[in-house]
């Protein structure tokens, strides 16, 4: 009986040993590698039709003395921003993404173009560390609360913006 008690004891002991499961979190990177693309040739042609009206009266106002309002930073480029924040938007990230049972360590590297239209326009993998991470970030940047966006604009026109985020895989400490 005591046989019996300490085999099975034993058996227990080393099943458990065997099947300890590695516990995995993940990590969120900032936004980087941001690149705002060029107006196409006709909204180039008319900002600078604009800037250019914008610099003359701005150098007639001056040199009449009058009060004077430089708006030339309007001609800026403004980045494109997640509605409620890109803080908020990373957090999003972090709590809906779901590590799968089957998830390799490693980095998820995504280059995300948020188009003309307030919205994401496309997702490109740079790299990734198991096909069900890469079909669980294709879920999560196709649902509705991660697209929402205001494109970047230069002046009052808006144009396409890119950027890379990754979601790294690592063991729980």
């Amino acid at each position: 009986m005591k046989k019996n008690i300490l085999i099975l004891l034993l058996l227990f002991l080393l099943s458990s040993c065997a099947s300890r499961k590695v516990s995995l979190v993940q990590h969120i990177s900032t936004l980087e590698n941001m690149k705002i693309f060029s107006p196409t040739p006709e909204e180039k042609q008319m900002i600078d039709s604009l800037k250019s009206e914008v610099l003359a009266s701005l150098e007639k106002c001056q040199r009449g003395g009058g009060n004077c309002i430089d708006d030339i930073e309007l001609f800026e480029p403004n980045y494109a921003g997640f509605k409620t924040g890109i803080d908020n938007f990373r957090k999003i990230l972090f709590e809906k993404f779901k590590i799968q049972a089957n998830a390799q360590k490693g980095e998820n590297r995504v280059r995300v173009t948020i188009g003309k239209q307030n919205t994401i326009e496309k997702i490109d993998f740079i790299r990734y560390t198991d096909e069900a991470s890469k079909k669980e970030i294709e879920r999560l940047f196709q649902s509705k609360e991660l697209d929402n966006w205001y494109s970047a604009k230069v002046y009052k026109y808006p144009v396409k913006q890119e950027f890379e985020i990754s979601i790294f895989i690592e063991e729980k400490r």
